[in-house]
């Protein structure tokens, strides 16, 4: 599972969906390497009018973009093209929220939206 977040300092979450300047992004891996970690600068996201679609379009195989804040029809994009927005505190540290990702995947009760999104059903 991708997830990426909207961020300025790759260390905390600090940035609204449409103007952030980078991406982190996070790969949870069932691999010894568990989770492998990549940045995307604003430089690596072709800039046009329509800034949501363009990062939509970098972020589509991500499950989940945090950020501090996103536009309702900005939302709404990210949720028909497959991605769910979560929005936090600005200056919530990314490890922080990594954590909270990892003990609810341990955790094996998943919102139905993410079961949905890693192909799987709860018993």
């Amino acid at each position: 599972m991708l997830i990426a977040f909207a961020s300025s300092d790759g260390k905390t979450i600090d940035s609204h969906f449409a103007s952030s300047p980078a991406f982190e992004m996070y790969k949870f891996t069932d691999s010894p390497q568990g989770i492998i970690h990549t940045s995307l600068k604003a430089e690596d996201m072709e800039e046009s009018e329509d800034k949501v679609d363009v990062r939509i379009k970098m972020l589509n195989r991500c499950a989940i973009v945090y950020c501090t804040q996103i536009g309702g029809p900005a939302a709404a994009r990210l949720v028909q093209s497959g991605i769910h927005p979560l929005k936090v505190t600005e200056g919530t540290p990314i490890e922080e929220e990594l954590i909270k990702v990892n003990k609810l995947l341990q955790s094996k009760r998943l919102p139905p939206w993410l079961q949905k999104k890693l192909g799987h059903s709860q018993s």
